[in-house]
């Protein structure tokens, strides 16, 4: 089997955000309401931990499918946890989000550092990520009572479609393609999430560049 991983980096924001913390920590450039700084730093926080979270995941994807001597089963099961924490994370961003660009208490001049309505707080993809969190939330469930069915993932693993090689020298050779995570019956693309990743990214750095009237 020949094996192709396809998992986009993450470039953007190697550092997170650090102009956010200088601002609220040194600086006292926050919104005068408490909650207001709450929730907009809940969601500087969490953008920051789902990025930390894909790329340690994508390192040990890398590490399990690299190692031809031994079976990295170590790697792979805490890649899953990473995958895991990245998506409930993304979630909860979600959330703030929505609740930032909602809430009227929360300063007109921040809520309009955003023009437009993030594609990943409309339903189509907010619907999408919350299922998957839910997949991954009610699947203990599922375990602890044996209804998980035989070959079925019971956790969030990074995998992909497995065809044939039309190769004469290559009898019966496969190309397995890592693009996608699944659990249950969810699944999504990486190329989806790095999507929606750097669009939580960008709201993520407006935020930080925000200045207190």
């Amino acid at each position: 089997m020949i094996v192709e991983i396809s998992i986009p980096e993450l470039t953007q924001y190697p550092n997170g955000f650090p102009s956010h913390w200088l601002n609220i920590i040194f600086l006292g450039n926050r919104p005068d309401e408490y909650k207001i700084h709450a929730i907009i730093t809940t969601y500087v926080r969490l953008v920051e931990g789902a990025y930390a979270h894909y790329k340690n995941a994508r390192r040990l994807v890398q590490a399990v499918w690299s190692n031809h001597n031994s079976v990295a089963i170590g790697s792979h099961n805490l890649s899953a946890i990473y995958f895991e924490d990245c998506i409930n994370s993304m979630h909860r961003a979600v959330l703030c989000m929505k609740r930032i660009r909602s809430n009227r208490e929360v300063p007109a001049d921040l809520r309009n550092m955003f023009p437009d309505t993030p594609h990943f707080t409309k339903d189509a993809i907010a619907n999408r990520i919350r299922e998957i969190r839910d997949a991954i939330q009610h699947m203990d469930k599922y375990v602890l009572k044996g209804e998980i069915p035989e070959g079925k993932s019971f956790m969030l693993t990074a995998t992909g479609p497995e065809t044939p090689v039309l190769a004469s020298d290559q009898p019966n050779q496969t190309l397995k393609r890592i693009d996608r995570l699944t659990i249950g019956d969810a699944e999504v693309l990486f190329t989806e999430l790095v999507a929606w990743l750097h669009e939580m990214g960008k709201c993520a750095e407006l935020i930080s560049k925000y200045e207190r009237p």
